[in-house]
């Protein structure tokens, strides 16, 4: 009988290691032109990864998202953050109160 594994992983965990697997895949090919791509992968985060990488508190980005300062994708109850456009609202936000 085959035994079977469950992982729990989080959605950019998940990326990180289709985008590892992938990329494994591609080096190994013998027709790598067609695959390439000059854009990075998209590095979606939770509440609580964005929270850790930004410092700031839950309340803190419920704030800015109601504020219209930072980004995110909202599906049902579920809130995801894309950290390159969150990063560069900030940084645009930052330029403009200088």
């Amino acid at each position: 009988m085959e035994k079977k594994v469950f992982l729990s992983l989080s959605m950019s965990e998940l990326q990180a290691l289709l985008i590892d697997s992938i990329s494994h895949c591609l080096k190994n090919s013998d027709n790598l032109e067609q695959f390439k791509t000059t854009s990075k992968p998209k590095l979606i985060l939770t509440t609580d990864q964005l929270m850790l990488k930004l410092g700031v508190t839950r309340p803190t980005l419920s704030k800015w998202r109601k504020e219209g300062r930072i980004p995110f994708i909202q599906e049902g109850s579920v809130v995801r953050y894309d950290l390159e456009k969150v990063l560069e609202a900030l940084e645009n936000k930052k330029r403009r109160l200088r």
